[in-house]
């Protein structure tokens, strides 16, 4: 079994020179990657974390706009095909209701508007 200090000496003095010069270099660059990979994986991890608040932000935006679409048709259909319901309807008096679309509750109010 062949001693460390025998396996120094066997080398030239040129090999142990670069040996010595080069300690701690790689730890300095071992901890530089991993300070890059965790800011890299970090910024990653932000992205998606906004990027996922923004669709769901745009979905229940999406939602919501096709709900008070549907109650816009809905109270368009009972102006046109509810009997006597027109005639409820001043200016004065707005009948207001509530219907649920899609699991949302939109309220509907009805106005009459007239022009001089």
């Amino acid at each position: 079994m062949m001693k460390i200090s025998n396996l120094k000496s066997r080398h030239s003095p040129r090999v142990r020179e670069i040996s010595n010069s080069e300690s701690g270099q790689a730890l300095v660059m071992v901890l530089l990657a991993l300070t890059l990979g965790v800011l890299l994986v970090a910024g990653f991890l932000y992205y998606a974390s906004t990027s996922q608040l923004a669709t769901r932000a745009a979905r229940d935006q999406t939602a919501n706009r096709y709900s008070a679409d549907a109650g816009v048709e809905h109270a368009i259909w009972r102006l046109t095909n509810e009997a006597g319901f027109t005639q409820t309807v001043t200016a004065s008096s707005p009948v207001v209701y509530n219907i649920t679309i899609n699991g949302q509750t939109v309220v509907i109010t009805v106005t009459r508007v007239t022009t001089p």
